[in-house]
Parts: C-alpha cells; sequence; structure tokens
C-alpha cells in the first residue's frame, strides 16, 4: 500500500539558529583564565625584577648585607631574600657568603686585585659592621696607614671625605684597597708603598715596602690580624712576610688601631704580630673598645 504524499505545507520545517560572532564579552572561559593569568605572570615578574633591583643597589652602596638586613630592606619573607640572591649571585652581581652576601665589583677586577677578590669572604657582616665602626672613628683624620686585610678593606665603602674640604691621604700596601680608594671620592689621596707582590693576598711587602714609610707619619693605622689571645695579651698574623709592613704602620701612627670580627679572638697563628698593649682601640662588630692589657714578659719577637 503507498504511501500518502505529504504536501511541501504539510512537512515540518526546522528553523536555524543564526550564528552568533564571538564578542570580546562573550569570549571562553579558558581563554579569560589564560589571558588574566599572563598579565598577573607579567605583573609578578616585573615586580620581582624590581625588588631585585632594589636589593643589588643596596648592596652596591654598602658593600655587603646580611639576611637580616636583606629582610628589613624589602619587608619581605626569609625564602623571597634567598631566592633573590640566588638570582643576583647566578649573574655574577654578588657573592653569597655565610648569613649574607657581598656585592661583586665589576670595574674592580684587575690582573692585581682578582686573586683577593676570589678568595671566599668570611664573616662579610660582621666585617662590614667593623668597617663602620672604623669611618666613625677616623672621622677627622687626615693621613691614614691601612693594611692590606679584607677587613680593613671595607673602609673602601664607608670611610667619608674630610667634613671641612680638603684632602685624606691614605697609604696603604693592599692593591685592592688602593684601586678602590681612587675611584671612591676626589678627596680621596690613595698610594701604595711600593715593595714585592704577594699573590696570595695582592698586598706588597718586603723592605721596600717598610722603607717607602721613613718620614711618615699617620693621625692613626689600621691594621687587621690573623688572631689575637686576650688572655696572654698577643696578636698573630698568618704570613711571615706581614708583620714588618704593619708593625712599620703601628710605629708611625699616633693612633693605633687593631680590627678584628669576634670569631678571632681566642685564636692563634704561625706569626707574632705584636701585643695587644701595643694598640690604642680593639674594633670589632660589637664596637670599638680601648685596650688596656698587661704586657707579657719574655715574649720573644
Amino acid at each position: 500500500m503507498a504511501s500518502p504524499e505529504i504536501s511541501d505545507r504539510e512537512r515540518p520545517h526546522h528553523t536555524a539558529r543564526p550564528r552568533r560572532e564571538a564578542s570580546p564579552s562573550r569570549l571562553p572561559p579558558f581563554f579569560l583564565l589564560y589571558t588574566d593569568c599572563d598579565v598577573l605572570l607579567r605583573s609578578v615578574t616585573m615586580i620581582s625584577e624590581e625588588r631585585r633591583q632594589r636589593l643589588l643597589a643596596a648592596f652596591r652602596r654598602e658593600g655587603a648585607l646580611s639576611i637580616a638586613d636583606a629582610i628589613r630592606i624589602l619587608k619581605v619573607s626569609r625564602m623571597t631574600v634567598h631566592r633573590d640572591l640566588d638570582r643576583l649571585a647566578a649573574a655574577g652581581l654578588l657573592r653569597k657568603v655565610h648569613g649574607g652576601a657581598v656585592a661583586i665589583d665589576p670595574e674592580a677586577e684587575s690582573d692585581l686585585a682578582r686573586p683577593f677578590r676570589e678568595r671566599k669572604p668570611a664573616h662579610a657582616a660582621a666585617k662590614l659592621q667593623i668597617a663602620r665602626h672604623l669611618a666613625r672613628l677616623l672621622a677627622g683624620a687626615r693621613t691614614l696607614a691601612l693594611d692590606a686585610s679584607s677587613t680593613v678593606f671595607g673602609l673602601a665603602q664607608t670611610l667619608q671625605p674630610p667634613a671641612r674640604g680638603g684632602v685624606l691621604f691614605v697609604l696603604t700596601n693592599g692593591i685592592p684597597l688602593f684601586q678602590a680608594l681612587r675611584r671612591r671620592h676626589p678627596a680621596f689621596h690613595a698610594a701604595l708603598t711600593g715593595g714585592e707582590p704577594h699573590p696570595r693576598t695582592d698586598s706588597l711587602v718586603g723592605p721596600l715596602a717598610v722603607r717607602a714609610l721613613e718620614g711618615l707619619r699617620f693621625d692613626a693605622a689600621v691594621v687587621s690580624a690573623a688572631g689575637a689571645m686576650e688572655d696572654e695579651g698577643l696578636v698573630y698574623d698568618s704570613t711571615p712576610e706581614g708583620p714588618a709592613v704593619k708593625q712599620a704602620f703601628l710605629a708611625r701612627a699616633t693612633r693605633r688601631i687593631l680590627a678584628l670580627d669576634t670569631s678571632k679572638l681566642g685564636q692563634t697563628a704561625p706569626y707574632l704580630l705584636g701585643r695587644l698593649a701595643d694598640f690604642d682601640v680593639l674594633v670589632t662588630e660589637e664596637g670599638p673598645r680601648p685596650l688596656r692589657h698587661r704586657k707579657p714578659e719574655n715574649i720573644r719577637t
């Protein structure tokens, strides 16, 4: 039996819905999420970079900072500070040390100064505090004798020019300190003693270095040492060549200052530098203190 024909009028019609054009306000949710994350990521990256640049500026200004200093400056967590220090260290802009980091000055990397820079700095935060104390003690001085130690090198960042103008004359046997002071301020008149180069300490030593001091007089001399025994009243040095130049500095100075971080107190070294009684002031990271010690008897120098 044939099926009845259905006319076009009776045939059901399916009306197609018109397409809607996608508009920016009706973008797929995943696209909006991707876009928001991308903007947020760029924003966070920019903030992180600005924070690291601020931290780097503080290091270049101060020379060294402890972790606590960096946290206080940035007002962020310890973990964030460590991440920022890792990034800056990986870029060769600073060197991490125990408890903080020290700035690296690329311009100071001359052939003579490089070995000094490559030695791993120990107790950098303490040395920075010592340098700050020393700068206050030396305010008003016009002639200084400074040794080649990494502790005294901190004065390259903290030493201030004379308040009333004029020139501050600094004689040193430390090559890196000489280079840093010459760049630091036009009021600093830095000079080297001359002498025989000592590669491990980047210093000038020997008879010529001592002879260069003849006829000179200093307002103050600042030297460091490898250790000091307070009960014995003795001060020690780590190299056989170092004591002669340091003793010559001290002999020609009105004020004699020993700069040591507290880790060196109670420590000895192979070579005798002198007696604590030879110094007027001991400066540690805790601050300066006058020295009044009994001179031991029967000490061979």
